[in-house]
């Protein structure tokens, strides 16, 4: 990324990072893994992953080094007050901490490495360090292409997988070592990933989704969080909608005047916020400093106008069983999800046709939608894996082709819905899809118009909101094309 683009120089960043991490009073030590290559007599790096802990160094789980001839992965724990000195290291090209040193560009005169700092919110559309534990301060940075390193190093980068394995504390290849040694949640591969570098410095208190409840005058909220030093430092706010017009309210409350619990390694206290009749929906933020580090939406379903949702509420008390299908993740959930996907469409007032059943099943989509009064229909396609596999996309605009020949008088919008979060999503397969006029719907896309339908949104303003969508797409790549 240039400089140009970034609008600052990476040293900026790097000092951003230092200075709100060493005011932050929540971390004792920085607990760092790396992997590395060995270039002639040099350490390169592949991965470097650090986290800054709230426990002093000795107390902080050792994990054990993966040393072979050629490879290394190793764990260094020191005081965050080395903190300026890792971050000066890697910014420069060179970590020096044993027992290796660890560059990260090939020779001395290259550039400093590009690194960029940014807040990672749980809540956040976009994140970019690969960590969805805490919210956290991240300072990220991409390097040459693994395969590349690798190779320059004078090794066959189909060999390094089998290296890994071929010795004691192994890993199943570097995808399965950079998961469960660096903790990095979706692993990296040899082929298409860069090297990369990520510190995180995490603020460590979350809401608990799965223990969220309300009644006809509360709502009932579950914070999880590391340790004491982030309750000391936090605050829950609230405000409560209703469908009355009648102005929201306010509230807010001091986490470290709530009882808490210890639950396993984790601290634990549920709150109570205050709602009556009429109320329509009720947010709850954590805030550390000025930082929103994590945010809930309840809907309050016993309020809801919307006939479709009260109906299936008598055989779905509550909807916990379309709540818990809409949030499926794994292949084996599929149908589920796909099902919720459609009776979310249907509560949103559109006339929705599921395919499930089609004898033609692998040449539909699995739903077609129709917006009552209006000559719009929605074809939507459901995964719980990645946007592209198997070569998704094409398929599925090939399908939407097919309908729009077959209704040349009616608007046909394609609609792709995943289990995943935007910041699980590969940016090319999203990018893909959009370039080619698909709206893609990520879990927390599916959660807003869960609450929207609630809201009593009608399919009029549901449609309007994916013409939003894609005119903010086709406008943004227009001025990409421009630049």
């Amino acid at each position: 990324m240039s400089q140009e683009r970034r609008g600052s120089p990476p040293e900026d960043d790097a000092n951003r990072f230092i200075d709100l991490v060493s005011g932050g009073g929540f971390w004792q030590s920085v607990d760092l893994r790396v992997c590395a290559i060995r270039s002639a007599r040099r350490w390169m790096n592949l991965v470097t992953r650090g986290f800054l802990d709230h426990r002093p160094p000795q107390s902080v789980p050792c994990f054990s080094p993966v040393e072979r001839s050629q490879f290394r992965a190793w764990q260094v724990v020191r005081p965050v007050e080395d903190l300026p000195l890792i971050v000066c290291g890697i910014a420069n090209g060179v970590m020096k901490l044993r027992p290796q040193s660890v560059r990260y560009v090939d020779e001395p005169r290259q550039p400093a490495t590009d690194i960029r700092y940014s807040f990672n919110e749980l809540a956040g559309s976009y994140r970019t360090a690969e960590y969805d534990l805490w919210s956290c301060h991240s300072l990220v940075g991409f390097g040459s292409s693994i395969f590349d390193v690798v190779k320059q190093g004078g090794h066959d980068p189909f060999e390094l997988d089998g290296m890994i394995r071929g010795g004691p504390n192994a890993y199943d290849g570097l995808p399965d070592l950079v998961r469960r040694f660096c903790a990095r949640p979706r692993g990296l591969k040899i082929q298409g990933n860069t090297t990369v570098v990520e510190l995180i410095a995490p603020l460590a208190v979350r809401f608990d989704p799965e223990r969220v409840s309300s009644s006809a005058d509360r709502v009932t909220v579950a914070v999880r969080a590391a340790a004491d030093v982030f309750v000391a430092n936090a605050d829950l706010i609230w405000t409560v909608g209703s469908t009355t017009g009648e102005p929201v309210r306010h509230g807010s409350a001091r986490l470290a005047d709530c009882e808490w619990t210890h639950e396993g390694c984790a601290l634990i206290s549920e709150l109570e916020i205050p709602v009556q009749n009429g109320d329509s929906t009720a947010t709850a933020f954590i805030v550390i400093g000025d930082r929103c580090v994590d945010r809930v939406s309840v809907p309050l379903a016993s309020t809801t106008s919307n006939i479709r949702i009260r109906a299936q509420d008598a055989i779905d008390p509550g909807l916990e069983r379309f709540r818990k299908q809409l949030r499926a993740s794994g292949k084996d959930k599929s149908q589920q999800f796909e099902a919720a996907v459609g009776l979310l469409f249907f509560f949103l007032g559109l006339d929705v046709h599921p395919l499930s059943g089609h004898t033609r099943r692998g040449d539909t989509v699995d739903h077609l939608a129709h917006a009552p009064g209006s000559s719009v229909t929605l074809v939507i396609e459901c995964t719980v894996g990645s946007l592209d596999a198997g070569g998704k996309v094409g398929k599925f605009i090939d399908r939407r082709e097919d309908v729009r020949s077959r209704l040349p008088d009616r608007e046909v919008i394609a609609i792709l819905a995943t289990a995943s979060e935007r910041a699980a999503l590969s940016k090319a397969e999203v990018e893909k899809s959009e370039r080619d006029d698909v709206v893609v719907l990520a879990q927390e896309d599916l959660q807003d118009l869960w609450i929207a339908a609630q809201a009593g949104e009608t399919s009029v303003q549901v449609v309007r909101r994916f013409r939003r969508q894609l005119a903010e797409v086709r406008l943004r790549g227009a001025k990409g094309s421009v630049r």
